[in-house]
């Protein structure tokens, strides 16, 4: 990964006590990455198989971490890559499967059931609808209150170009009227 340096040599001594302090970043992050990957992709069982297989990449990389204190933001990039890849694979699937028998809608999931429900489906439908890094600029932003250095951290990409995405996205949900108020 960009920027990322070996903080250990394979067999020192010290693995044990960086696997201990990685077990430890993964228990602690898990349920912020799980409400993260529930908000991108709007789907709980896809959410947790987006969590389970970025936390096996981020086993399979821990060595490649520099800074534990880098860990959070490390770990929502690799998530937020892995959930941009699944959505464009999502949308095409989705356009095959309408052309085929019409498509069926996704099921509301519980907490989309409480107050609100048409609100939030309202915006589901709209976000899903944005293109993926549209939609995950917004949904880090908006939903998880990320500032835009962590966004552009957590997408690989430049502060000004998160601006542009946000920017977007933010035009086509009022467009859509999927958003009412203000988002500053």
């Amino acid at each position: 990964m960009k920027g990322t340096a070996i903080l250990e040599e394979p067999g020192s001594p010290a693995r044990a006590m960086d696997a201990l302090a990685f077990d430890a970043l993964l228990e602690t992050e898990q349920a912020a990455l799980s409400r993260l990957a529930r908000r991108l992709v709007w789907d709980g069982e896809e959410a947790r198989d987006l969590v389970q297989a970025s936390l096996a990449d981020a086993y399979e990389k821990r060595h490649l971490l520099r800074d534990a204190k880098a860990g959070p933001a490390w770990l929502r990039r690799i998530l937020v890559s892995r959930a941009m890849g699944h959505l464009r694979r999502r949308r095409v699937w989705g356009v095959i499967r309408e052309s085929l028998n019409g498509g069926s809608p996704l099921e509301p999931s519980p907490e989309e059931r409480f107050e609100g429900v048409e609100r939030w489906r309202a915006l589901g439908r709209a976000v899903r609808a944005l293109p993926a890094k549209q939609a995950t600029a917004f949904t880090l932003r908006y939903l998880e209150g990320l500032d835009l250095d962590s966004i552009a951290e957590s997408m690989g990409i430049g502060r000004g170009t998160v601006r542009i995405h946000l920017y977007r996205a933010l035009k086509k949900l009022k467009a859509e009227q999927a958003l009412e108020g203000e988002t500053s």
